[in-house]
């Protein structure tokens, strides 16, 4: 998983959507002249020619998939809404019912940052006991002034916040050249240099031709939109306009038909010009052996815990805490719930010493769940990591971890940071989730999540999922970065209500009340081969809060 902000995060699954859009482009720009390229002349029809202004709707506030993902879609219970949710609040309404929560469970979400004012958000936000905000002191003696929301530990010594790093295949192939970006990085061993240039150069091919898929993808909409602003003389350019335009040419019906297929993927101008935003910066600072942030200047923390680009870990934020009990069908899961922001996922691969040191504020500063929903193919610096890990362990916290979004098997490529420690052991306090859809049985799991029949735990809802985004508003969004706040978001719930569960405790019950579906065949994710859905994971099995909540109640002896 190589992406850190929203747009970033969001990639690797707008990659899967690439290749059918491309070809469809592909044939619009041989036979019809849409975009460039060199093919058979178009037709009239088809040239971009403005006989009246385009009025563009703007996008929805949350993307609707073609067959349309009820809001609260992961929220729901299969057994009783008929849609592959965590049934948390069925078992809020039926098993809770009588009972009281028992205390607020705080849940670190160490990420690229949150807005705290987001209107859903800034009630669950919390509220470091030992600071007095505004007071331009380091009341709690952790060495930073006023961090009242949690920490940002990505800034300069003046307080210039970190956006953009590279990739850590950058890091350690700028190491072997001895150039700025890996000059915080140990030298690899000499017998390493080759196969990390190899790596280097296969990584370098990725982002730029997928920068150039998205550009093409760009141009296309744009020419497209043109078509159809001309054919709907000036009309907003909406879902229902195009539905129902009747063409009058071949070359607008293959607009239409290209506009519509666009849409169903959720490609609109805005997604496209995001991810194009995205990739470019990749290409620009990501693969950049010269480009260094971190010098001259030390990268101490702040208070400042939105950041830059707070688009993903508000996103996540949501999911778990987001305000409940309005009515309105975007909530968190879990009520009383304090989100603690930790900002230490730039743009680019977060460094393994600020992912160790993120995992210890938190701890240090009263979480009993942290979210981690980020990763990378490399890590050097393992050791820190593992050590910050032993040490959440040993002060009986949760650690939820995204899987990945390659569509790849996490046993033959780890996607780090991992349970698995240096020498063997396994972290006992770790859960490895999985994204799974509400589609149809068949596509359960997401198209593009990582799995892992020893290293995966679990799946979970992360398709469609509608959360909460900078500046007040909602969106939809996918990735095992949505699955695992789901779990985190599950986690808390049992530990507000339960909370003489330890964390070992918890994650037991939520691995052993998975809704196992131990017959069902479907398309595992990245090639698309037919097998059962128990071989992706350890527990075979989506995350099921309605069953953890049962479970939870025949283990904790009743209250008088």
């Amino acid at each position: 998983m190589q992406s850190r902000s929203l747009t970033v995060l969001t990639a690797r699954p707008f990659a899967f959507m690439l290749s059918s859009v491309v070809l469809l482009g592909a044939c619009a720009r041989a036979g019809s002249g849409v975009g460039s390229g060199v093919g058979t002349a178009p037709e009239p029809a088809m040239q971009p020619v403005m006989q009246a202004p385009i009025q563009v709707a703007p996008p929805p506030p949350a993307r609707v998939s073609s067959d349309t993902a009820r809001a609260d879609w992961q929220r729901l219970d299969y057994d009783t809404d008929q849609v592959m949710g965590v049934g948390s609040e069925r078992a809020i309404r039926e098993l809770l019912a009588s009972r009281q929560p028992q205390r607020r469970v705080v849940v670190a979400v160490i990420d690229g940052g949150v807005d705290t004012a987001h209107t859903r958000l800034a009630r669950a936000m919390w509220k470091n006991p030992r600071e007095i905000a505004g007071n331009g002191k380091d009341d709690d003696g952790n060495g930073v002034i006023d961090d009242v929301f949690g920490w940002n530990a990505l800034a300069t010594a003046d307080g210039t916040p970190v956006r953009y790093d590279t990739f850590e295949i950058t890091r350690l192939y700028a190491a072997c050249r001895n150039q700025p970006a890996g000059s915080r990085t140990e030298k690899p061993k000499p017998a390493e240099c080759n196969a990390l240039a190899s790596a280097y150069r296969d990584k370098a091919t990725e982002v730029k031709s997928t920068l150039l898929q998205v550009e093409n993808i760009d141009e296309i909409l744009r020419t497209v939109e043109r078509m159809l602003g001309t054919a709907l003389n000036g009309a907003l350019i909406t879902r229902a306009s195009v539905t129902a335009l009747r063409p009058t040419s071949a070359g607008v019906e293959e607009a239409k038909q290209m506009w519509m297929r666009l849409d169903a993927d959720g490609l609109n101008a805005t997604e496209i010009a995001s991810a194009r935003a995205a990739y470019d910066a990749q290409a620009r600072y990501g693969l950049d052996t010269l480009f260094n942030p971190r010098s001259p200047q030390r990268v101490v923390g702040t208070r400042d815990v939105t950041g830059p680009d707070a688009m993903h870990g508000t996103h996540v934020a949501g999911i778990i805490g987001a305000l409940r009990g309005d009515g309105a069908a975007m909530q968190g899961i879990a009520p009383n719930v304090e989100i603690m922001a930790v900002r230490a996922v730039p743009d680019g691969d977060e460094r393994d010493v600020d992912v160790a040191r993120a995992i210890r504020y938190a701890v240090d500063n009263g979480a009993q769940i942290v979210n981690m929903s980020f990763g990378k193919g490399f890590s050097p610096a393992k050791a820190s990591v593992d050590s910050a890990v032993r040490y959440a362990e040993a002060k009986g916290v949760l650690l939820v971890h995204a899987a990945g979004n390659e569509g790849a098997d996490n046993d033959n490529t780890p996607s780090y940071p991992t349970p698995v420690l240096n020498g063997g052991s396994r972290a006992t306090n770790w859960i490895e989730v999985g994204a799974s859809s509400w589609k149809p049985l068949a596509s359960l799991p997401a198209d593009f999540s990582n799995y892992g029949r020893q290293q995966v735990d679990l799946f979970a809802p992360g398709v469609d999922i509608l959360s909460t985004v900078p500046g007040g508003g909602l969106k939809r969004e996918s990735g095992t970065s949505m699955a695992a706040p789901v779990v985190s978001g599950v986690a808390a719930l049992l530990m507000t209500y339960f909370p003489e569960l330890s964390a070992l405790q918890v994650r037991d019950i939520l691995l052993e009340s998975v809704r196992k579906l131990s017959d069902l065949e479907v398309r595992r994710p990245g090639d698309g081969a037919t097998v059962k859905f128990t071989t992706l994971s350890r527990t075979g099995g989506v995350v099921d809060a309605y069953a953890a909540v049962k479970l939870a109640l025949q283990r904790v002896a009743p209250r008088p």
